[in-house]
């Protein structure tokens, strides 16, 4: 082999090197971005099936198939910069100052000149650049592996419910904690609750499911409010009889024995089952013989009715309308004229001031009258100023024929200006001037 050969082979191999640096730096620079796009599509992937327990090994296929299309597509994009042999020493002998002779070997047109001791192509890698989406896609992968994720870990995660199912929740423990309804209604109110529960994640705030939520929400606040309503008719009807009953006709009288037993006949047929002990005791009580009782039976009685009717009202819907007449005050004798009462004797002035009566209060609502203001500084286009009723002024005077030319009307503005006199220098300044 001679020295031309050894030569020619020599720059033909740096050739290749430099055609292989560019067409591979081409290369990577398109395969970057979409190695960005997979990491995360493939971590994304990992984490959806490690919460769901899907084994991970069946998942291989589908990586490498992916990673080698990732491969292709960012092969297919480079390609059009890539570059061959011939550009590559061209960029040599540039590099080189070697004034196109090796071009000029390549043609066969002149000999290889000699291969200096260090041949540089003015190309180098940036490794930096080029490990930072790598690595930060194998960071996406390896975090998504490690993460301490698992189906019982998810599982034990409190799924956020809606407030009214927690409302309802502390209801009903409530009231059962303080002994008001049964364990049975708590548990058939619970059970509709359940009903609710039931239904898959995605569908606790649908439409449907709220709706139903504040349906049974309402009912259920309805019905704790009317049983702490009836509980306070009722322990007011035994204040009255036991302190006031003494003082009270028998018309009053009557009324309380009324209201009692329909407060009872109220709690034993309500939705929510009233606690047997103190139904019990209220089924047994004869408000017409209160002495049968001591005093301090009839106050314990009447202090459990008090109390679990102002727990049952915190629960209400309302805590009373103005003027409704309920109230912790309204018995006799705390404060007379105070409190509204029901007009008996040593009942109070009657009912409050704010209800309905057969009193009628003239507020002038039914007088109409003027407005007038004679401010016009803000008044704008389209305002109405006035408004008067009237008829057009007619004037009825009778006139007879009157001789062409006898007129004393002279007119007005321009009419009169054309019916005066004028001199020839008047008419031609005129003339002059409205051509």
């Amino acid at each position: 082999m001679n020295a031309d050969t050894t030569t020619f082979s020599h720059w033909h191999r740096l050739a290749r090197r430099t055609v292989w640096k560019v067409n591979l730096g081409w290369w990577w620079q398109c395969l970057t971005p979409w190695l960005m796009a997979g990491g995360l599509i493939a971590a994304v992937v990992i984490l959806w099936a490690r919460t769901q327990g899907h084994p991970l090994s069946f998942m291989w296929p589908a990586w490498l198939a992916g990673l080698g299309a990732l491969f292709i597509i960012g092969y297919v994009q480079a390609r059009r910069h890539f570059i061959g042999q011939n550009q590559a020493l061209v960029r040599l002998e540039s590099r080189h100052h070697l004034h196109n002779a090796l071009t000029m070997a390549q043609l066969g047109r002149g000999d290889w000149p000699p291969v200096p001791a260090a041949v540089k192509d003015g190309l180098a890698w940036r490794w930096m650049h080029l490990s930072g989406p790598l690595a930060a896609s194998l960071g996406c992968l390896l975090l998504a592996w490690h993460i301490p994720i698992t189906p019982e870990a998810v599982a034990a995660i409190a799924s956020v419910e809606p407030q009214s199912w927690q409302q309802m929740d502390d209801w009903l423990e409530k009231l059962q904690e303080e002994k008001i309804i049964t364990p049975e209604s708590s548990a058939e109110q619970q059970a509709k609750l359940d009903a609710l529960r039931q239904q898959p994640n995605e569908k606790w705030f649908s439409h449907e499911s709220l709706n139903a939520s504040d349906t049974l929400k309402e009912q259920l606040q309805r019905e704790i409010a009317n049983m702490g309503r009836q509980m306070s008719d009722a322990e007011r009807s035994l204040n009255a009889l036991q302190n006031y009953g003494d003082k009270l006709s028998e018309a009053a009288k009557e009324q309380m024995l009324q209201e009692f037993d329909q407060a009872v006949a109220e709690l034993r047929s309500g939705t929510l089952e009233m606690d047997p002990k103190l139904m019990q005791e209220l089924s047994q009580l004869d408000p017409k013989n209160l002495k049968s009782l001591s005093q301090e039976q009839l106050n314990q009685l009447r202090e459990s009715l008090k109390n679990k009717g102002g727990t049952c009202d915190g629960f209400g819907e309302n805590k009373g309308f103005v003027g409704d007449g309920r109230g912790e005050s309204e018995m006799p004798g705390e404060g007379p004229g105070q409190k509204p009462g029901k007009g008996g004797a040593d009942r109070g002035p009657g009912t409050a001031p704010l209800t309905l009566s057969k009193e009628v209060n003239d507020f002038g609502a039914g007088k109409n009258e003027g407005i007038d203001n004679q401010d016009l500084s803000r008044a704008q286009i389209g305002s109405m100023l006035g408004l008067q009723d009237g008829k057009h002024q007619v004037d009825k005077t009778s006139t007879g024929p009157t001789a062409a030319g006898a007129t004393s009307y002279q007119g007005q503005g321009g009419q009169q200006i054309w019916r005066e006199s004028l001199s020839p220098e008047e008419k031609a300044v005129l003339k002059r001037v409205f051509k």
